[in-house]
């Protein structure tokens, strides 16, 4: 064996579209549309239930004049409960 074709490489340019090629018979039809669809489904649940819980616990904070702590509280609570979904979600995807 030479020097020369021991240090050749295939083409870039092939192994990207064997690659491309074969990511499409994996995924037939709507693989970009159907992963925007998993990115919103895992997102909005986290930043929904963040919110609300922040929300919740300023209310509270304000009618029983405690500081920040319902505040915290409810937003660490929001915060897990909306990767607990967004962790189930992926789950069932298969992602």
């Amino acid at each position: 064996m030479s020097d020369e074709s021991r240090f050749h490489r295939p083409d870039v340019r092939d192994r990207t579209r064997r690659d491309v090629e074969r990511l499409r018979r994996r995924e037939p039809g709507g693989g970009f549309w159907r992963s925007l669809s998993l990115v919103g489904s895992v997102g909005w649940p986290i930043v929904l239930l963040a919110v609300f819980g922040a929300l919740a616990g300023r209310w509270l904070d304000e009618r029983f004049r405690t500081g920040i702590r319902f505040t915290l509280m409810l937003l660490t609570l929001g915060t897990a409960a909306g990767c607990l979904v967004a962790f189930r979600t992926l789950r069932g995807h298969g992602a």
